[in-house]
């Protein structure tokens, strides 16, 4: 592993994004793992316009403010930078971050979930090879995502938990997968009413 970057090189800051239909306290669970797991100094979650892999949402804006009922802290904030920069794709929005704030050192953070469906993700590769990732484990099976494609494919880039704090000082491809407490908060129950 590469450690590419000083703490002196400007903020480091955890992409969290997703489509918050809606927001909910398992969504903060996760948020709260990159601060205090990866070290990060700042998170942004990053509410989608518009997720290619799911059914029409309402609009960015009231799904917004599901998430500013949760009382985020000052190290985190909400933006809406996809809607800003016009992408419609991660890995289009993490090369429009990086452009814009050269200095920072980004981290992508998923849900477990999301690891185990990354293959269907337009150039999820590419977005692996740009960009050090945090897996944070959701209730359900825990296993299949570790032993999925993408763990799989990048085997040889991944940071073992107890080390996952330098994860934002590596260069990529490098990721983690936190297995921390699980939340069992998902908005797809909460929409069904479960």
């Amino acid at each position: 592993m590469k450690v590419v970057r000083s703490h002196r090189d400007g903020l480091s800051v955890g992409l969290f994004g997703g489509s918050f239909n809606p927001a909910h306290a398992g969504h903060r669970h996760v948020a709260d793992a990159g601060l205090r797991e990866l070290g990060l100094d700042q998170i942004w979650w990053l509410v989608s316009p518009q997720n290619p892999l799911k059914p029409k949402q309402p609009l960015p804006a009231v799904r917004a403010s599901t998430i500013d009922v949760l009382g985020l802290p000052y190290r985190m904030r909400v933006s809406h930078v996809e809607s800003e920069f016009g992408t419609r794709y991660t890995v289009d929005l993490v090369r429009a971050l990086r452009a814009k704030h050269p200095r920072m050192r980004f981290v992508y953070m998923i849900g477990s979930d999301n690891l185990a469906q990354m293959p269907q993700w337009r150039s999820w590769e590419a977005l692996i090879r740009l960009i050090p990732v945090a897996v944070v484990a959701r209730p359900g099976d825990t296993i299949k995502p570790r032993l999925g494609l993408v763990a799989r494919r990048f085997a040889n880039s991944r940071v073992p938990e107890p080390q996952a704090h330098i994860l934002k000082d590596l260069a990529p491809p490098a990721w983690t997968y936190l297995t921390l407490p699980l939340n069992t908060l998902s908005s797809t129950r909460i929409r069904n009413g479960r």
